[in-house]
């Protein structure tokens, strides 16, 4: 995760993640925050907020992965969801995927619950690419070549 391409805020988004430490709507609950309601606002299936629910198991993001041909664990860990999304790339960048994914449903997520936009999937498709486009400026040189035709491979 540290070594990937992707920026800073990213990386520390991720780390947030793997930690379980994102204000997703049960560590609200856990720290007494008052809200209406705990459950996810993206797929409206009242089940509870979590990093889990959210990341891999919300049908929303199953759709998102699913652009990238990427198939999540129903009830899986985040450690067994990551380990199988590298099985299902095969690629040296996977890393950077699984982290600009996260970080665009976490926008998503966060788009809907501060401005009251719900954004399609293929809105959250060219957020992503838009993600992915930026980081192929970190890229090394001489990888830079690999790393954009696996983009254009992606979509």
């Amino acid at each position: 995760m540290w070594k990937s391409y992707c920026q800073p805020k990213h990386k520390v988004f991720f780390w947030l993640l793997l930690q379980d430490r994102l204000s997703t709507r049960n560590i609200l609950r856990r720290k007494q925050m008052p809200l209406d309601s705990y459950n996810c606002e993206i797929c409206l299936t009242r089940q509870e907020e979590t990093v889990n629910h959210l990341f891999w198991n919300c049908p929303f993001a199953q759709e998102c992965w699913a652009l990238v041909n990427i198939e999540t664990i129903q009830e899986g860990t985040i450690f067994q969801n990551i380990t199988t999304a590298k099985d299902q790339l095969h690629n040296q960048f996977f890393m950077v995927l699984i982290i600009l994914m996260s970080w665009t449903i976490w926008k998503v997520r966060n788009e809907l619950i501060f401005n009251n936009r719900q954004m399609s999937v293929q809105e959250t498709k060219n957020m992503l690419s838009v993600e992915l486009n930026l980081v192929y400026h970190r890229v090394n040189e001489r990888l830079k070549p690999s790393f954009s035709q696996w983009i254009q491979s992606l979509f």
